[in-house]
């Protein structure tokens, strides 16, 4: 990759934590830079909180490698998939006003869905159970992808949203089978806005942006200015092999997609401090932002594990560490970013860290763990 290691840790690291924070943890700083130097990525941010706030933030390397701006706590990533868990926050808080139910079939607000998705509920999107496929490489990103690849589409309606998957066949009849399903978010936040009568982002702004306190939620639309949004890049091998003629090697600029089609999945922004605070008003505390039905509803599993997926709660990946501590998380994945956000609850942590590589670090739960062992 045509990047410098050493100018990403040292010349171009921007150090300085937020001055609310307590004293340096030296051994979390350690990790930090083991992490960047093994995944080395144009930036990287971290930070780590308790309910009580954030304790933790470091940020390294470059926000825009173009205009050679360096990363600092503020800026702004993709959350890639981690965008699910905020869905699912939003989605407990509408289930405990009534205004969603999560066992009535979907149809009661989408009432002219096919007939394969009318007996589908939200728990069977929620915990990928309701048959629909996932991304296809070639077909849906692909420089080839007929209709052009579904991040540079025009979405005048939500109706062009589910035309890319809702007629497709199904993987498994729902509620019989996990897998996972970016489009089945998708197709559960249709449902959302519908039944709040608001759209998408504005109904996570307002059932958890503001709650939460978490300034820096948004939508990443590539064609809104969004001050302190980091420039994405990902390998250009991954462009080639979509069909795309680069000429060269090493990092490429990420396409910047419109992300109309998988806010609820994919499609938005925070700082890493700002993941790391929502994780932590999950956690069992008088500061806590939801209640403890709520919190029974995110994290008691539903599924089984499957495969390489651990049991699911609603949203959340339900599991213990390599030392037996249990811990809820998701992490993601898009074009120019990277994302984890790993709550211990036993320890009372919440541990968040971002890049604006697609796909690297591809180990994300043993930095967690580290990190967590850093402040245990």
């Amino acid at each position: 990759m045509s990047f410098d290691r050493r100018q990403l840790m040292l010349g171009g690291a921007a150090l300085a934590a937020t001055p609310a924070l307590a004293a340096e943890n030296k051994a979390a700083t350690a990790i930090a830079q083991q992490l960047l130097a093994a995944n080395p990525a144009p930036a990287l941010s971290l930070a780590v909180a308790r309910s009580s706030g954030l304790v933790w933030a470091k940020a390294y390397g470059k926000a825009d490698l173009q205009l050679d701006v360096a990363t600092t706590p503020a800026h702004r990533f993709g959350l890639g998939s981690v965008s699910k868990v905020v869905t699912a926050a939003a989605a407990a808080r509408l289930v405990s006003r009534g205004v969603i139910d999560l066992d009535t079939p979907i149809t009661r607000w989408l009432p002219d869905l096919p007939a394969q998705h009318r007996q589908t509920t939200l728990r069977q999107l929620f915990t990928h159970r309701a048959g629909i496929r996932h991304y296809d490489l070639q077909r849906d990103l692909g420089a080839k992808a007929p209709g052009g690849p579904i991040g540079q589409r025009a979405y005048p309606s939500n109706r062009e949203i589910l035309d890319i998957f809702i007629n497709d066949p199904l993987i498994a009849p729902p509620g019989t089978k996990v897998a996972y399903s970016s489009y089945g978010y998708t197709l559960a936040s249709i449902v959302m806005e519908t039944a709040a009568k608001q759209p998408f982002v504005a109904l996570l702004k307002a059932e958890v942006g503001a709650p939460f306190g978490l300034t820096s939620l948004d939508g990443d639309d590539s064609f809104a200015i969004k001050p302190s949004r980091v420039a994405g890049y990902t390998d250009a091998k991954l462009y080639k092999s979509l069909g795309y003629p680069l000429a060269q090697e090493g990092l490429a600029n990420s396409r910047r997609d419109n992300p109309a089609y998988k806010w609820a999945a994919g499609g938005l922004i925070m700082t890493p401090s700002d993941i790391a605070r929502f994780g932590a008003a999950h956690l069992d505390a008088p500061a806590s932002k939801i209640t403890p039905a709520e919190r029974a509803l995110l994290f008691t599993p539903m599924t089984e594990k499957a495969g390489a997926m651990p049991p699911l709660g609603l949203g959340w990946r339900i599991d213990a560490d390599d030392k037996g501590r249990p811990r809820w998380h998701h992490a993601g994945s898009d074009e120019g970013s990277r994302a984890s956000l790993v709550i211990y609850p036993d320890l009372g942590l919440s541990i968040a860290f971002a890049t604006n590589l697609f796909a690297s670090p591809a180990n994300v739960l043993k930095p967690s763990s580290d990190l967590a062992d850093a402040f245990a």
